[in-house]
């Protein structure tokens, strides 16, 4: 017995070595990538406070359409990475480039959508020119779109293939281009035109060809990714609509969901519009801190997922049951250290976005209950990883739908505007609504995942 004790944590060391291995890259790039909206919104603000707000306005229509759709497309690295692991490599070429097929689809969809959001701008502000620029940026904006997704699709491969530097070392040079094409485009910098807030999404469009180049210029480049890089740029003949449809009918739900969870979190924010500029402010920079705690759970989620769909598509029960136990470990030990950090340091964090002490005061209460979900929040995104990894994604969508918009957004109207419950709370009763939204998610995953971790390794 404590041979096999000694063994079991052998395996959760060498897969904890892997988990970090994986997310650290990850980590990095989806920091950097909230680094990018950080410098939109600064040179946007540099140049006038209407610029600001179109931009702001700009991105309440594209940043949830642009990552609902592009959700789609994460399925494919635990695909193919099930696929390594199921000595299958020789279908890789298949699957990536029926992902292209579909990121062309889907490229059309959004593109539409895009459209159909920037329509509504006039019906929202009463400020023709507020209305005409935010337009004007998601009309340049909507030029990002194939690169976006076409880079999901390469950068689904790397991942499949557990390699995640890459993703992190094109983000860093998107970051360091943004700043710079941000000032061109927005305040007229070197020759261009200035294009004030609209610039922003000329530079975002700039940013992300460039960098789509750079990553499948790496994928050709690569002496072990040569061959797949050119079975994707090609077409095949046979097989491609029923991997598209395997691809839709598992990634579907993760955009669905990803929607779901970006417009429950908005529409709570219109909720508390009427409280007054106080408590939106104070709500944002709430909004804002999550979001960035976020990228942590978000990052193991992708590396368990890809580390999982491995061990799956191998079956090997055993290293996947101490991916398992090293993952949650982790997750908690992270929760509890950055509930820890950010309520010790939660004025500092605040200082970075305001000094009014009247909106520290609220924010401060609200970074709290932000602190505290974490988490709620870390265990819904590792186990929705898990459930990835194991093709599982349906219960995804039905969970968001479900403990959002029937539990979560009726709960938030009520603690926030009356006194049915508890006397109105304003925006701290957002952040209570969350948390039990979080919390149900989190215990529906759980379960799911018990049940389908028994089925999944059955299958041959």
């Amino acid at each position: 017995m404590p041979a096999l004790i000694k063994s079991s944590r052998k395996l959760e060391g060498r897969e904890l070595k892997r988990i970090l291995v994986l997310m650290g890259p990850l980590y990095l790039a989806n920091l950097m990538s909230v680094g990018m909206g950080v410098i939109d919104t600064m040179v946007a603000g540099s140049a006038g406070t209407g610029d600001l707000a179109a931009v702001a306005l700009g991105t309440s229509v594209t940043v949830p359409i642009m990552v609902s759709v592009g959700a789609i497309l994460n399925i494919i690295s635990p695909m193919l990475a099930r696929l390594l692991g199921a000595g299958r490599e020789s279908r890789v070429g298949l699957l990536l480039n029926s992902a292209k097929l579909l990121s062309l689809a889907l490229m059309l969809v959004e593109l539409v959508l895009l459209y159909l959001g920037s329509l509504v701008f006039p019906c929202i502000t009463d400020s023709a020119q507020m209305a005409h620029e935010a337009a004007l940026y998601v009309y340049f904006l909507m030029g990002a779109v194939p690169a976006s997704l076409l880079m999901r699709v390469v950068q689904g491969c790397w991942e499949g293939y557990a390699q995640t530097r890459p993703a992190m070392v094109v983000c860093l040079l998107g970051l360091v281009l943004n700043v710079p094409l941000n000032y061109a485009c927005v305040l007229g910098w070197w020759g261009f035109p200035a294009l004030g807030g609209a610039g922003c999404g000329l530079a975002t469009t700039i940013v992300h060809w460039l960098m789509c180049a750079v990553l499948l210029g790496m994928q050709v480049a690569s002496h072990r990714h040569r061959r797949v890089a050119l079975q994707m740029l090609g077409f095949r003949r046979y097989g491609r609509v029923g991997v598209v449809r395997r691809i839709v009918r598992l990634g579907l739900p993760l955009g669905v969901a990803s929607l779901c969870e970006m417009s429950y979190f908005c529409v709570v924010t219109l909720v508390i519009a009427p409280l007054g500029e106080l408590m939106v402010s104070a709500q944002q920079i709430a909004i804002n801190v999550s979001g960035v705690l976020f990228m942590f759970p978000l990052s193991l989620s992708v590396a368990v997922s890809i580390r999982g769909a491995y061990h799956v598509g191998a079956q090997n029960e055993r290293r996947f049951s101490a991916l398992v136990r090293a993952a949650v470990r982790l997750m908690y030990v992270a929760a509890a250290f950055l509930m820890l950090a950010v309520i010790y340091w939660r004025y500092g964090i605040i200082s970075f976005y305001t000094d009014d002490p009247t909106v520290t005061a609220t924010a401060a209460k609200l970074v709290v209950l932000c602190a505290v979900y974490q988490f709620s929040d870390g265990t819904q995104a590792l186990m929705a990883g898990l459930l990835r990894a194991c093709h599982d994604t349906a219960v995804i969508t039905w969970a968001n739908i479900g403990c959002y918009w029937m539990l979560g957004f009726p709960l938030s109207v009520i603690l926030i505007r009356t006194d049915w419950l508890w006397p109105a709370m304003g925006p701290q009763g957002a952040w209570w609504s969350f948390i039990v939204s979080l919390t149900a998610i989190a215990a529906i995953f759980v379960l799911r995942f018990r049940a389908t971790a028994r089925k999944v390794f059955l299958r041959t």
